[in-house]
């Protein structure tokens, strides 16, 4: 249930002595035919009765990330007096609306102003289909007998847009692409690694829904380091460079009683070390990725993710294949809010040529307390290329730990 189901969020009462103000969260999809509305829910929580001034208006600040926040009022329901009165224990719930700036677009940041409140995200769809998610919802917040309940959650999960995986940084549009860590270890030399990434999409769908082609063209940017911390002068021993450009939905809609979703990228990429000379190393390719998830999205849940290739140019590294392969095979196992393990496996083409790659991580926050982001990282290497520099070379086993961003 989604619009039968709100959040709280405390908010400070400046003229209403022993009574708290809780903002409703708002649904998390919203279609911009429909007004904006945010409820206030006032509670008496003394002994005695309480008379409330109600205000007639209040104000929020919108931003999606591309836009500076700009401030937009919402008007009281006009059925609401200027003063409610409430008896002990009794609450009262106080709508406001607007309608959305014709500026929204993607996700928008609700932050309401005057109140101790946290930001709420909000998906705006500017699609005609949204309009049946809000009636459906709506059929499922009013439902009073389990039939009733039954038709209205099957209608809102039919139309409902979906949602994605929970790694916005700038409502939608910029967001994280490959685990992004620090960690270190030592086999021989001490090898810290570490690595940074995004991807940005370049065009804003007026319909979440859609998969057209420029409504869901990325750009991604990926940085890999490899850290000699035991040379002298601690040296980067090698970085790889990873520019791409490629379609992505997260889910194709494709259903299967097989899998619980299928997603799909296809697109170009390029890597190189930015070194010159015998050291220099290059590769542009052409690739494509399905992914299956199996299980519940929200608990614990098995992904399977081959990367395939084809290798468009090949620089300081021709027989890169030998040793890489044409395939980067992703296997996950793990919960959204838990511990995940993730393998990556190649095999070359020539002998027993190729590598594994797992990274174990689990909530810092489970561990330490809630205040704390990230992850405690854990990975483990073995085989050929753990750099571009090296791609012919083994690379017998390293352990690291470290810390991670996002997984």
């Amino acid at each position: 249930m989604r619009a039968a189901t709100f959040a709280l969020a405390t908010l400070s009462a400046a003229s209403t002595a022993h009574a708290t103000v809780s903002v409703l969260q708002p649904a998390r999809e919203a279609a911009a035919s429909q007004p904006l509305e945010i409820t206030l829910l006032y509670t008496d929580d003394g002994s005695k009765p309480l008379s409330i001034d109600v205000p007639k208006q209040l104000t929020v600040n919108l931003t999606n990330g591309d836009l500076p926040p700009a401030p937009l009022t919402l008007a009281r329901d006009p059925k609401v007096p200027d003063h409610v009165r409430l008896a002990p224990g009794q609450y009262r719930r106080v709508r406001f609306t607007a309608a959305w700036p014709e500026s929204a677009r993607g996700t928008m940041k609700i932050d309401p102003v005057g109140f101790d409140a946290s930001p709420m995200l909000v998906t705006l769809n500017r699609g005609n289909t949204q309009t049946q998610v809000v009636a459906a919802e709506k059929r499922e917040a009013q439902a009073t007998t389990p039939a009733q309940m039954a038709t209205a959650t099957a209608a809102a999960n039919t139309t409902a847009v979906p949602t994605t995986t929970i790694d916005t940084m700038l409502s939608g549009r910029l967001s994280t692409f490959e685990p992004m860590y620090f960690a270190d270890g030592e086999n021989g030399d001490n090898l810290a690694k570490f690595q940074f990434s995004f991807k940005y999409r370049l065009h804003l769908p007026d319909d979440p829904r859609s998969r057209g082609f420029l409504d869901n063209l990325y750009f991604a940017y990926t940085q890999t380091t490899i850290w000699n911390l035991s040379a002298p002068s601690v040296p980067f021993r090698d970085t790889s460079y990873q520019p791409q450009l490629f379609y992505y939905v997260e889910d194709t809609g494709v259903k299967s009683p097989l899998f619980t979703r299928m997603g799909v990228a296809a697109g170009i990429g390029h890597e190189s070390n930015g070194k010159s000379g015998d050291e220099s190393r290059a590769i542009n390719i052409m690739f494509v990725r399905p992914t299956w998830d199996f299980g519940d999205l929200n608990g614990e849940h098995l992904t399977i993710s081959p990367k395939i290739y084809y290798y468009l140019s090949r620089s300081g590294n021709h027989d890169i294949a030998d040793y890489r392969g044409y395939t980067d095979f992703l296997v996950k196992y793990g919960s959204p809010d838990g511990w995940q393990l993730a393998t990556t496996l190649r095999k070359g083409t020539k002998h027993w040529y190729g590598s594994v790659d797992s990274q174990l991580t689990y909530p810092l926050a489970k561990l330490i307390g809630s205040a704390w982001g990230g992850y405690v990282f854990a990975s483990y290497f073995n085989g050929y290329g753990e750099d571009i520099l090296d791609y012919n070379q083994r690379r017998h086993w390293i352990a690291r730990i470290g810390y991670s961003i996002a997984r």
